[in-house]
């Protein structure tokens, strides 16, 4: 990825260039996004290497699942996966949710890549919360995509609630993770929530914010095997 520094009024922020499948998409990274009940910065305004490695994997080895499908990025971030779905693997569109903070950056994200609201539609969507859930219209979802989002096993009911939401016969769910202390927890409580969680992949490659340093990252392959 390259970066390059901009400033705005009030806003810094960074654009990356990541290549997908042989496009350039741009992610710009916000500062400024911060949790209002805390007040800490939220890191869903950067791009994480867990969100290049769903991407490329996808484009290299999953094409095919993603064709024509209506996809849905949970804790989208930067929502890097989600727009290389409808920019690069010819997804017919995409719903990208985060907390309501992050939308600004998404949308910005989407317009950035040349992609439309109808192509991709920026939704608040707290896990949990059947509220936030995108209209009927939407749902279900074909393919659901997920980066780094295995990081607190105390997370996992309620995105667990939220994926049976947006579930169908034949949803698949796409994951990836840096492979770090928690991460087998959160997979184990998915599991005991209904979800069969199968490591698909593995690479090792050097972080986006430290070049220097190298680490492990996997790809899980999610699918619902428990009914209701």
């Amino acid at each position: 990825a390259q970066r390059d520094q901009a400033d705005k009024p009030h806003v810094m922020h960074a654009v990356l260039h990541v290549d997908v499948a042989g496009r350039a998409l741009a992610v710009v990274e916000r500062d400024g996004a911060h949790d209002p009940a805390t007040g800490r910065a939220l890191t869903g305004s950067w791009l994480w290497d867990s969100a290049v490695v769903l991407a490329t994997h996808l484009a290299s080895a999953r094409p095919g699942t993603i064709h024509g499908a209506t996809v849905l990025e949970l804790g989208a971030g930067t929502g890097l996966p989600g727009i290389a779905a409808v920019a690069c693997l010819g997804a017919a569109r995409c719903v990208l949710t985060d907390v309501g903070p992050l939308l600004p950056g998404l949308r910005a994200n989407a317009e950035a890549n040349g992609l439309t609201p109808a192509q991709a539609d920026v939704r608040e969507l707290r896990w949990g919360e059947d509220s936030d859930l995108p209209d009927c219209e939407l749902l279900p979802v074909d393919v659901v995509l997920m980066s780094d989002v295995f990081y607190d096993p105390e997370e996992m009911p309620a995105m667990a609630a939220t994926l049976r939401r947006l579930w169908r016969d034949g949803t698949v769910g796409w994951a990836a993770s840096e492979v770090r202390c928690g991460v087998q927890d959160c997979v184990d409580v998915l599991r005991e929530h209904g979800f069969d969680v199968a490591e698909v992949d593995r690479v090792t490659r050097p972080l986006l914010r430290d070049p220097t340093q190298a680490s492990d990252f996997a790809v899980y392959r999610v699918e619902l095997w428990r009914p209701h």
